[in-house]
């Protein structure tokens, strides 16, 4: 479960960093791309018993 739990931060961060230079950019697309591919991680994380802080604004209500 390790290993797993690693990847799925580490692609995490990696979606965030995605999401952030995006925004800079001003890339609506890309900003809706990484939103959902966040909001993605969010329900997995959720299926998966693992708390990852950042994935908290991503979560469905």
């Amino acid at each position: 479960m390790t290993e797993f739990v690693d990847q799925i931060r580490q692609r995490v961060n990696d979606a965030l960093g995605d999401l952030a230079d995006a925004q800079t950019a001003g890339d609506d697309y890309r900003v809706q791309v990484h939103t959902g591919e966040l909001e993605s991680f969010a329900r997995l994380a959720a299926e998966n018993g693992i708390r990852v802080p950042e994935l908290e604004p991503f979560q469905a209500a």
